[in-house]
């Protein structure tokens, strides 16, 4: 039984199999099936109906004769019925019993049978009998009977004829649907599915043949299938001509790949991806270079964040992502490193610009010589500026700091406090220069512990100083600042195992509102200071108008 089984499913695949390759692989057989089985099933149907109204019609004509036939002999039936003619009676009823479906004839006179004929045994017995019977008038009285006529109808003969009519008439349909039927299949083959196949082969054909084009069926060139070849054969030499360009353009991305992934690894800057969340996806070698990386510190890619290379930065570093990602600008800082074994610090610019919703690419570059050359150009542009002694401004210095000032306002509130030391010209002759270098410094110290934040000091020279009160107009301030200086000033002074005093003058001058000058002002203030030397040292003097400042100065 399992044999029976296993070769009854493999015939049953097999048939499944040329089913799908004769008739669901080929649009000529399902094309000309779906033609005749529904011309087959309507022409059938169709017939059906025919045949049986056919033989209704029959039938009813056939009731219909007979009774003609009556009619037909009963004037003869007349005379014989009228004369008793047996005789008579005999040809009428052999006349009627020649017809087939007349199974049966009986002619009475009366009470008297003048003929009775019954051929039902040599008659079919397949259906009941029929009997039709007719009275025979006078042929003189038209009101008059003088005997009956009979006919039995065998009914089985009727529709044996009836229903041979019918299937030569269903037959003959049955025939003209299959004529049809098959002459529309054969057309749409010719026209149309015989073309449609040709054209399917050739298109498996030039699948492995580029350059190759479909042949416009010669019966086929004006219509739709001749437009349809057309189109694919444009849609072959299109699609050609996109592999074409789609090559070249894989060719050229893979050139520029080539360049990109070569500058990656060449550059001397330090490329390198991280998401938003700092975790680096991707670096060149130069990147580990510029940090200075050791073996042990190398990251792992989608593992290592950049703050964890950079702990001291790791909050500069996480400041830098959050602003890039939260504007979508880029975003640079210097980064100071220290580097095991090193005297000198080295400097890296690091730049990150976004190039997706969670992606940024960072740019390392070594910045140690720029910062060095800064560094030697501020500390040149503080020699310039710079009381080396002291550490405060020097007369460029101070012109400077005056000439911003002024150039930011046209009247700016400044206070400018011209101080020259008492008896320091005694101490340096009786100490020595170095002594009163110590005394300077000092004296540069006091002024910057009285002085408010971001006011400039200045020495221009010698034992003079200039103290520039930013942003103070009140007269009365000022003065408070000048005496605590004088009275811190004024303390002893421990130079070793010796100590020694000094004092200060200060003329005070301010920036008067109708329009002013550094210079001018400077003028001023120089005054006040010689005329508080004249009253007495240790003195704040005010220059109150530019009159008076004039008046001094010429004293």
């Amino acid at each position: 039984m399992d044999v029976c089984g296993s070769r009854l499913k493999l015939l049953l695949k097999r048939l499944t199999r040329c089913f799908d390759a004769r008739v669901r692989g080929s649009i000529v057989t399902r094309t000309t099936l779906a033609i005749l089985m529904p011309a087959m099933i309507l022409g059938l149907t169709f017939a059906s109906f025919v045949s049986m109204s056919v033989e209704r019609g029959e039938q009813q004509r056939a009731q219909i004769r007979l009774q003609q036939l009556l009619l037909t002999v009963e004037r003869t039936a007349q005379i014989a019925c009228y004369l008793n003619d047996a005789r008579l009676a005999d040809e009428i009823a052999h006349g009627l019993i020649s017809n087939r479906a007349v199974s049966g004839v009986t002619i009475t006179s009366g009470t008297l049978t003048l003929s009775h004929i019954d051929n039902s045994s040599i008659h079919r017995q397949d259906g009941p009998s029929v009997l039709i019977s007719r009275p025979i008038n006078s042929p003189f009285d038209p009101h008059e009977v003088v005997g009956n006529i009979s006919l039995r109808v065998d009914h089985g003969e009727i529709r044996a004829e009836a229903a041979s009519y019918s299937r030569a008439s269903t037959l003959a349909m049955c025939l003209e649907v299959v004529l049809v039927a098959a002459t529309v299949a054969i057309a749409v083959y010719v026209f149309s599915t015989r073309p449609i196949k040709a054209v399917s082969n050739e298109l498996h054909r030039i699948r492995s043949d580029p350059g190759a084009r479909l042949n416009v069926p010669a019966r086929n060139r004006l219509d739709e299938i001749g437009t349809l070849v057309t189109d694919v054969n444009d849609l072959i030499a299109s699609r050609e001509e996109v592999l074409a360009a789609e090559r070249q353009l894989r060719m050229e991305r893979e050139v520029g790949e080539r360049k990109l992934r070569l500058i990656f690894e060449k550059s001397e800057s330090g490329l390198f991806v991280l998401d938003n969340c700092g975790i680096l996806e991707s670096w060149n070698p130069a990147f580990v270079r510029l940090l200075h990386l050791a073996p042990t510190q190398l990251p792992r890619s989608g593992a290592t964040c950049l703050q964890q290379l950079l702990p001291r930065h790791a909050a500069d570093l996480g400041r830098l992502i959050r602003q890039c990602m939260s504007t979508g600008q880029p975003y640079d800082v210097d980064l100071e490193l220290r580097t095991p074994g090193s005297t000198h610090p080295a400097w890296i610019g690091v730049a990150l610009n976004p190039i997706g919703p969670t992606t940024l690419q960072g740019v390392v570059n070594d910045i140690t010589q720029r910062k060095q050359d800064e560094l030697s150009a501020r500390e040149l542009a503080n020699l310039a500026t710079q009381d080396t002694l002291t550490g405060l401004l020097n007369r460029r210095g101070l012109d400077m700091s005056l000439g911003c000032a002024f150039s930011r306002q046209a009247a700016p509130e400044i206070a400018l406090l011209q101080i020259d030391l008492d008896y320091f010209k005694a101490v340096n002759d009786a100490h020595g220069h170095q002594c009163g270098d110590q005394v300077l410094r000092h004296v540069a110290r006091i002024l910057e512990r009285n002085a408010r934040r971001g006011d400039p000091i200045a020495r221009p020279g010698g034992d003079e100083f200039v103290v520039v009160l930013l942003g103070l107009s009140e007269r009365s301030k000022a003065g408070q600042i000048a005496s605590t200086m004088i009275a811190e000033i004024q303390q002893p002074i421990q130079l070793g195992d010796h100590t020694v005093q000094i004092g200060a003058s200060i003329g005070i001058a301010f920036v008067l509102p109708e329009g002013d000058s550094p210079e001018a002002l400077q003028l001023r203030a120089d005054a006040a200071m010689y005329n508080a030397k004249r009253a007495g040292r240790g003195q704040v003097c005010l220059i109150q108008t530019p009159a008076q400042s004039a008046a001094d100065v010429a004293a």
